[in-house]
């Protein structure tokens, strides 16, 4: 049997635990990332004698959020729900064999850096204890006894020079091990930092937990199974592109699709199985209102009429001010090969992501498409033309939006740019840096401004400029040229234009006074187009 409840949010239970009360650890073991937060799924087993009982689960985060609790149950009935973040058990955990197996062998490293130190101590004992013998026999002289015999006074000599020699060889052989002992004692030391640095790599994020108490009763002894799904906010994904162009002779677009997945719960995820979903849960879910209109007129205002001031001005202004509608950005609808709205990306094998530790690059497969190259030579801003690679995205996938993108030519890094969000069937129009033997340039070869004479009440401006583009390269250029001519919206702003070449199309996307040419540009020819123009406006009033 099967149950699902929503979690209840309690305060802290007023009476103590029950006896009989089974303590479970419930890692993550399923979470579906969003663009800010991720949905965690935590699968546990459990056994349960008949009867009456609480399943603790000690180990969830502290910023736990009540709301977003949900418990399903096999194998035993399920009774109440209880988020506690107060009087909580602590959050024991079994160390995994690899943290086992390096605090074995950082023990093993302190007990051989003590005995290293201990050695050492002994070696500089042994120094300082002949130093000091030494010290002792250099105030020792022969018999002062007249009656000492000669043999009397070498033996004694003897023995002080032997006593000597044998303290300071003790000296010599102690500051050797000592030497010696420095590299060994260094040696250890980084054994000791690296089995250091492994644990504590290897150790789960500690931090205040929350618990959660699940009622349960059960006709016979059952073995179950226990599911929690709860939300975060603390995780997130961002896409991630390569995209290279292979500009040969059939050029090749890639676009490598990967994800940065990181997340900050205080808890370390380990062989989590990952989804990642274009689902925002952070942006606009429902959709806007309009409010109504109010049109209305007022008394023409004196155009020179003097500003209002004192402490009526702001009152006065903002009547003044016309009432506008909120303005409201709409996201772009997303769709999935599911439901239509948001896609998913099922990652094939289990995950491990460290809290507020791992940026998580997952690779999600390589797009081909098949481009269009072509130059792209704006002479009135930039000096050299760009190379530029036109697809359209017949992939059947969605291409979403990131930051990180990084543009490859060729194999080489040219930079990185923003991607935009392509839909299946939307035209991608890439950039691949600058050819520099394609130069540009822009000259104005006449302009001129003034009156038309004392007999006129009109203002006249004309100019001509030159636009060329120099193909200093080896291979031939498909270009498209940009050029701009200015146009009116007043009828008593009169303007004429010509250019030369015609160019193959005006109001270039869409933009007024825009003006594109295509042109098949040979190594070592020249383009050249020629725009002019004249405006015609009356003297009382300023060109803008």
């Amino acid at each position: 049997m099967k149950h699902v409840i929503f979690a209840t949010a309690l305060f802290p239970l007023a009476t103590p635990l029950l006896a009989d009360d089974i303590r479970l650890n419930a890692p993550v073991t399923a979470a579906t990332l969003y663009s800010e937060g991720a949905t965690l799924t935590r699968t546990v087993p459990f056994s349960a004698p008949a009867g009456t009982h609480e399943l603790l689960i000690t180990n969830l985060p502290e910023s736990l959020d009540p709301m977003s609790v949900r418990v399903a149950l096999n194998g035993a009935k399920l009774g109440a729900v209880t988020v506690r973040h107060e009087r909580v058990y602590p959050n024991q955990q079994a160390d995994s064999p690899e943290l086992t197996a390096a605090k074995a062998a950082l023990d093993d490293a302190v007990t051989a850096l003590r005995t290293a130190e201990d050695n050492r101590t002994d070696i500089l004992m042994k120094a300082e204890a002949a130093k000091a013998r030494l010290a002792y026999l250099s105030t020792l002289q022969g018999p002062t006894d007249t009656a000492a015999s000669p043999e009397t006074i070498t033996a004694t000599l003897t023995l002080i020079g032997q006593e000597t020699l044998a303290a300071r060889q003790e000296i010599a052989t102690a500051e050797r091990q000592a030497r010696v002992s420095i590299k060994i004692l260094k040696d250890l030391q980084e054994a000791y930092s690296d089995a250091r640095q492994l644990v504590d790599a290897l150790t789960p994020s500690e931090s205040d937990n929350a618990m959660l108490a699940i009622s349960i009763s059960a006709d016979a002894a059952t073995e179950g199974t226990l599911t929690l799904t709860h939300l975060t906010q603390r995780a997130r994904w961002v896409p991630a592109y390569d995209v290279h162009l292979n500009n040969t002779d059939t050029p090749q677009l890639s676009i490598e699709r990967g994800a940065f997945v990181s997340q900050y719960t205080d808890e370390d995820w380990t062989d989590v199985a990952v989804t990642l979903s274009t689902s925002r849960p952070d942006a606009q879910s429902d959709p806007s209102g309009l409010f109504p209109w109010r049109r209305h007129i007022e008394e023409k205002q004196q155009l020179m009429q003097k500003p209002a001031s004192g402490r009526f001005a702001e009152l006065d202004m903002s009547a003044a001010a016309p009432q506008m509608e909120l303005a409201v950005v709409e996201d772009a609808a997303m769709y999935s090969f599911g439901d239509g709205i948001n896609a998913t990306y099922v990652y094939p094998t289990p995950v491990s992501v460290s809290s507020a530790s791992d940026a998580l690059h997952l690779a999600l497969g390589t797009l081909d498409l098949t481009p269009e190259t072509y130059a792209f030579a704006n002479p009135m801003r930039d000096e050299t033309a760009f190379l530029m690679a036109e697809a359209t995205n017949d992939s059947g996938e969605l291409i979403l939006p990131s930051f990180e993108a990084n543009f490859f030519l060729n194999g080489t890094y040219i930079g990185q740019q923003e991607m935009p969000l392509i839909a299946e069937g939307d035209d991608i129009d890439f950039s691949f840096g600058p050819i520099n033997g394609l130069r540009l340039s822009d000259k104005v070869t006449n302009k001129i401004t003034g009156d038309k004479g004392v007999l006129t009440s009109r203002n006249e401006q004309s100019e001509t400029r030159v636009l060329t583009v120099d193909n200093l390269t080896g291979r031939t250029w498909e270009l498209r040229l940009l050029g701009r001519v200015p146009y009116s919206e007043q009828e008593d702003l009169m303007i004429t234009h010509q250019a030369t070449p015609t160019p193959t199309e005006t109001n270039y996307e869409d933009q007024r006074g825009i003006l594109m040419w295509d042109h098949s540009l040979a190594a070592g020819e020249r383009f050249e187009v020629e725009l002019s123009h004249k405006i015609r406006w009356p003297s009382e009033m300023i060109l803008r």
